[in-house]
């Protein structure tokens, strides 16, 4: 089995541990096109996985190893590698299918520049107050003002858009999250208040004068400003993430958030 030990730099000894003992057990290390890539770390490392090698093949499986603190995505802790071998080699474990968000983001030069993540893409304003038109389908929905909006996955529900009061939504379904950060709400402006969570044919579009406004993506940004339009859907891109037979959405969302 072609495998990839995937870390940052701050996690290379434990990664390189860890590939050394996959090597004793005939597995082979390809980090050109692997079948399975093994993330050593928290979930910024998995994410930062996933932007790594989703477009060498879509195939490839993900699975994640705790050497950080939360590791929402990570099924396996530090000392269970024994465990996660087996199950590779027995191929005993489930895989969960996750859509990725596609953006397109327009700028007034014309240039376009595409986009995917798995959490989630932002759009903010850090210098002044940002004011967008929110399209859902080619309507308009809301002009919004505020500090930003961003739109997550399921998966995504959990992460910096639960932070922001949006709905945690079961990693299964297939939506889009529309959720406003920081919201200027008086007696002249008024915008949702809420999140919204569509179905996953729904487009969002948001248009209006973004200088200074920052299109984000994961844990990435566009280095590119005079924004003029952002389109965000669901993709048919996917990526496929194993985890423990039994795996339970509950006892993950309690060891993530409870406990």
């Amino acid at each position: 089995m072609r495998i990839s030990v995937y870390s940052k730099t701050s996690n290379k000894e434990n990664a390189d541990i860890v590939k050394q003992i996959f090597i004793s057990k005939g597995f082979i290390i390809d980090d050109n096109n692997p079948e399975v890539v093994i993330s050593i770390g928290g979930d910024g490392t998995f994410l930062r996985s996933i932007h790594h090698f989703h477009k060498v093949n879509e195939g490839i499986l993900y699975v994640g190893v705790n050497y950080g603190t939360l590791g929402f995505f990570s099924q396996y802790q530090k000392d269970e590698i024994d465990q996660l071998i087996e199950d590779l080699l027995k191929k005993n474990y489930i895989t969960n299918d996750y859509r990725l968000l596609e953006g397109k983001a327009k700028f007034e030069d014309n240039e376009v520049v595409d986009i995917y993540s798995l959490n989630e893409i932002r759009l903010e304003n850090p210098f002044h107050t940002l004011i967008s038109d929110v399209y859902i389908n080619g309507e308009l929905l809301e002009r919004f003002r505020g500090n930003g909006l961003i739109v997550a996955t399921s998966v995504g529900s959990s992460a910096y858009n639960k932070s922001l009061g949006g709905a945690l939504v079961d990693p299964a379904l297939p939506i889009l999250e529309l959720t406003e950060i920081a919201p200027i709400e008086n007696n002249i402006y008024h915008s949702l208040g809420s999140s919204l969570v569509l179905k996953e044919d729904n487009k969002i579009l948001l248009k209006g004068d973004f200088l200074q406004s920052v299109v984000g993506y994961d844990h990435l940004n566009i280095d590119k400003t005079n924004l003029k339009e952002l389109e965000i859907s669901l993709s048919k891109k996917k990526v496929r993430v194993i985890y423990k037979k039994g795996h339970s959405l509950c006892n993950l969302y309690k060891r993530s958030f409870v406990k």
